[in-house]
């Protein structure tokens, strides 16, 4: 019997696998360079933009990849696209069959499960921060910020249990994966609620601290400056909160509207959430 050698497959050439593979057609000879040709195309525009800035560093490109270099950044990109897809998916259905972006329906779809399932492994933790910020508020007795700090902790294990039932770790009579997460959205849903009522008040306590003179709020050009991002920032949240109730309205089921305006919802949201990163 012959010996097959230390590899189990050619490594150089001779395999599909190899780096040097047989190729059959023009087709997979396009598919083979694709990720040479692109990391060329990459090479030849580093040296472009050294040949007209003088160096290769880049401060907007540094800043993007710090960006998508945080957890957060990129899972609110993820949620973008995530209902970017949900969007489209919606808008298909209002389109005629003979739409030319009707035959990738379940491609769509298929990208907004593997995102929704790829964040939802990466929410793993995320509590963890609201955990002491839950205690201090119960210490501080502010009913509203304890209220909110509790909701969203619950939904956040509720949601690694969903995740637990999906891939067969956990099995529930009473629930299937699906009933489990869509009553689990009612809570995320609430905490919308809660979040956008503590942003009120937060908006409505800088404005009486302004008005009663208050020097961290008022007084001279740096703590007006402050004080209005701060009044603009909590408005920006507002919107988000209002968007994603009725995101989380329409997911849930509790209201079925339609994936349309429910995905361009979405990606406004995100878009504010993902702006917060960059």
């Amino acid at each position: 019997m012959a010996s097959k050698g230390f590899f189990s497959t050619p490594p150089v050439m001779g395999h599909l696998e190899s780096y040097v593979p047989p190729v059959g057609s023009a087709g997979q000879a396009v598919q083979l360079l694709s990720g040479p040709l692109i990391m060329g195309l990459l090479f030849l525009f580093q040296m472009v933009k050294k040949n007209f800035s003088g160096q290769h560093a880049s401060k907007l490109y540094t800043h993007i990849w710090k960006f998508i270099s945080k957890a957060e950044a990129r899972d609110k990109v993820g949620r973008i696209v995530q209902y970017g897809c949900r969007g489209l998916q919606g808008a298909l259905t209002h389109l005629p069959e003979s739409f030319p972006l009707q035959p990738y329906k379940s491609v769509v779809a298929e990208v907004q499960t593997t995102l929704a399932w790829a964040r939802r492994t990466h929410r793993w933790g995320k509590e963890m921060p609201h955990i002491p910020a839950l205690g201090e508020a119960i210490s501080n007795c502010d009913v509203l910020e304890a209220c909110q700090r509790a909701v969203l902790i619950t939904f956040l294990v509720q949601d690694h249990i969903y995740w637990l039932l999906k891939v067969g770790i956990l099995k529930f009579k009473s629930y299937s994966a699906i009933q489990w997460h869509r009553r689990n959205l009612r809570f995320i849903t609430l905490s919308h609620v809660l979040n956008f009522s503590l942003c009120v008040r937060e908006v409505m306590r800088i404005k009486e601290k302004q008005k009663q003179n208050d020097p961290k709020y008022s007084g001279s050009k740096e703590a007006v400056e402050k004080a209005e991002s701060a009044i603009y920032d909590n408005q920006r949240m507002m919107v988000r909160y209002f968007l994603t109730f009725f995101q989380m309205l329409h997911v849930s089921q509790v209201k079925v509207m339609d994936d349309t305006y429910i995905g361009l919802f979405g990606m406004i949201s995100s878009y504010i959430d993902a702006s917060k990163q960059w």
